[in-house]
């Protein structure tokens, strides 16, 4: 039978030690509004890889001219306060907690650039697939230590001899997801103990088992690892098939139940997520983030309608006893209605929820 099969009796104080190292000092969601305004509401630490932003994510590299006849013959453009991206997103503001590498195409320059622009709390510079490659990146971290001493810098080993390579102080990112190469590929649980960890994809379970490698007591007496923090953003896929996150794994009761939104599965993932860590001991205590943060968002009124109709009735907004009502939902899109009762209609029959609740909702005095 295998050591790992027998119980390791420890001593109070390895016990309490290990306690601590399981519990991370951040869980982060990197993913665009309106889920992040959610992800960072329950305590997570939000941001995006340094091609995206809060905003949009794969269009931030989609370029189109403007006023160029395309292929359906259609002239594209959009109004000067906008862009092909987003409209009203634009005023809403969150603080980038983790800013992560473009893994598929990186360059260290760009995403230096991208950190200063940013100044994340968390950063995962990038992967270093061998010891030249670690000890660039290792360069790089002293260079932003120096201006940003609060912030914890992440370097990726993606072989054996990068992890020697990478100082202590610094944290390793520990491949779980769909990363071309797992820390299990390269490694074994001895190479990250004693060391400062963040551990990079994989679902709550798969994390959980890294996790307990990484920190259980051993036969040897290893330290554990500390985990300093852990990211997945996983959820978002599940809830397009109307499934959201459970221990037990991914539940599609809500897939036919009333008034569903993907928003609204993500949440609810987010939240068993969250009470999943806090019963294994590792949510954070404390918030990375300072506890009042505020968002800036400024919701629509009638001058952001590009349509006279009402998106439930087709009657004219503009002529009625009272309208327009404007609403700016979830998916991006903003509605305009004719009264109270077309815009109550309209969001409920199409399972409509608003980016920033009852702030997403003028109606005219």
């Amino acid at each position: 039978m295998s050591h790992s099969a027998h119980p390791i009796a420890t001593s109070s104080d390895s016990a309490a030690e290990i306690r601590a190292a399981r519990q991370a000092d951040y869980v982060a969601f990197l993913h665009r509004v309106p889920f992040a305004i959610d992800a960072l509401s329950l305590g997570y630490v939000t941001g995006f890889r340094e091609d995206c932003s809060y905003q949009h994510t794969q269009y931030e590299t989609l370029e189109l001219p403007v006023g160029m006849l395309l292929s359906l013959g259609y002239v594209t453009g959009f109004r000067e306060d906008c862009s092909y991206q987003h409209t009203q997103y634009e005023t809403l503001e969150l603080p980038v907690g983790m800013l992560d590498n473009d893994f598929r195409n990186p360059d260290l320059e760009r995403y230096l650039e991208r950190f200063r622009e940013y100044e994340p709390r968390v950063g995962v510079l990038g992967d270093a697939y061998s010891m030249d490659e670690a000890h660039e990146y290792v360069r790089a971290a002293r260079d932003l230590q120096a201006s940003y001493p609060e912030s914890e810098l992440v370097i990726v080993p993606k072989c054996r001899e990068a992890i020697d390579a990478i100082p202590e102080d610094l944290v390793l990112g520990y491949p779980r997801g769909y990363s071309d190469q797992l820390a299990h590929e390269f490694s074994d649980p001895a190479d990250w103990r004693g060391r400062r960890v963040h551990i990079l994809g994989g679902s709550p379970r798969k994390q959980v088992n890294a996790i307990e490698a990484l920190t259980r007591p051993t036969l040897s007496g290893d330290p554990p690892a500390d985990i300093v923090g852990l990211d997945w953003n996983g959820l978002h896929r599940g809830a397009q098939f109307g499934e959201f996150w459970s221990a037990d794994g991914w539940d599609d009761s809500g897939r036919d139940a009333d008034h569903v939104t993907v928003r609204k599965l993500v949440r609810h993932s987010l939240g068993r997520i969250k009470a999943f860590w806090e019963t294994q001991g590792i949510w954070p205590e404390t918030r990375l983030h300072d506890e009042n943060i505020t968002l800036e968002y400024e919701g629509p009124t009638p001058s952001d309608l590009q349509s006279a109709a009402c998106a439930a009735c087709g009657a004219n907004v503009w002529t009625t006893d009272r309208g327009p009502f404007v609403a700016e939902y979830d998916i991006g899109e903003i509605c305009g209605y004719c009264s109270y009762d077309c815009y109550f209609e309209h969001r409920t029959q199409n399972r409509l929820e608003e980016i920033v609740d009852e702030q997403s909702v003028f109606i005219p005095p």
